[in-house]
């Protein structure tokens, strides 16, 4: 499941470094909040990405990095979702799309992957408790 958590980081994360270097957000400005912007939080959420995805294959050899890392992973592929959502509706730092395209799709579809993913691994990773309430 961490693999699958981190394709689906990775992707989000290749998707948002591409619209910030060819798809022209690198450029977009219209509000700034506490230094951010929407083209600064593009490429932000595709370096996130990728220390993350990272610090998910790396789990596989230190399993104790195996919780922390689906926990960024999941905070960074529901907020990613959340703001995304924002974008459509309300507009998130002075930025709203209304445009379906497939650069949205694609994102989208690897943070809801990423995030069932993850959840999955968060899960698994609950210590186990014996009948009397011992740790295993």
């Amino acid at each position: 499941m961490a693999l699958v958590g981190a394709a689906g980081i990775f992707t989000s994360g290749y998707v948002h470094y591409y619209l910030y270097f060819e798809g022209g957000y690198r450029g977009i400005h219209p509000e700034n909040v506490l230094g951010l912007t929407i083209s600064r939080a593009f490429i932000l959420n595709a370096i996130a990405a990728v220390v993350i995805a990272e610090a998910l294959v790396v789990s596989l050899r230190w399993p104790r990095l195996a919780l922390p890392a689906a926990l960024a992973g999941l905070g960074l592929a529901a907020t990613t979702l959340v703001a995304y959502v924002f974008t459509r509706t309300t507009g998130f730092l002075g930025f709203s799309d209304t445009q379906a395209t497939f650069e949205a799709v694609v994102a989208g579809v690897a943070e809801v992957v990423a995030v069932v993913a993850l959840a999955g691994v968060i899960v698994a990773s609950r210590p186990t408790l014996d009948p009397s309430g011992v740790r295993l």
